[in-house]
């Protein structure tokens, strides 16, 4: 029971905290309407990490879908919770298979569901190719900078947890 309450509270905060981070520490693309960088990967990435497979997808793309709504970008909720929750559940199930550096491996692969779903979607359903292109370089920056925070917060989470278990 006790470890059932933790799970949910630990859900609960980690939805806030890629909410917060998508929303407070972000800042939007020139040129394409709506669409804006932010740092709430590394909290897509914990959340796989933290909570496993279907929990941290759901946790992941509840939080950031309300961050698209709280926000004003409701055209952007949907494909944020399928790619973002996609990106946790890819993440937790890498994370199994690789150990140490060879991590960084596992949020790369998982991560370039972000560029390369917010490309389709902009192009196929919002605004054409030329104005989807336009926001590729962008969202390879958040890309690469929620990788390099979530592989840090990993490894750091990583460690105490080991220290905790001895």
């Amino acid at each position: 029971m006790h470890l059932k309450i933790q799970k949910i509270v630990l859900s609960g905060l980690l939805c806030a905290v890629i909410t917060l981070l998508t929303m407070f520490v972000s800042f939007p693309i020139p040129g394409v309407t709506g669409a804006y960088v932010n740092a709430g990967d590394a909290g897509v990435y914990l959340a796989g990490f933290l909570l496993g497979g279907p929990l941290g997808a759901l946790c992941a793309g509840v939080g950031s879908a309300l961050a698209d709504l709280l926000l004003g970008f409701a055209m952007y909720a949907v494909p944020t919770f399928i790619i973002k929750g996609a990106v946790a559940l890819i993440t937790a199930l890498l994370l199994k298979k690789f150990s140490g550096w060879s991590r960084i491996f596992a949020l790369l692969i998982a991560g370039a569901l972000i560029p390369a779903g917010y490309f389709l979607w902009e192009w196929l359903f919002l605004y054409g190719f030329e104005t989807a292109l336009v926001s590729v370089p962008f969202n390879l920056i958040q890309y690469a900078g929620g990788i390099l925070v979530g592989f840090i917060l990993i490894n750091a989470l990583e460690r105490i947890q080991k220290k905790q278990a001895q």
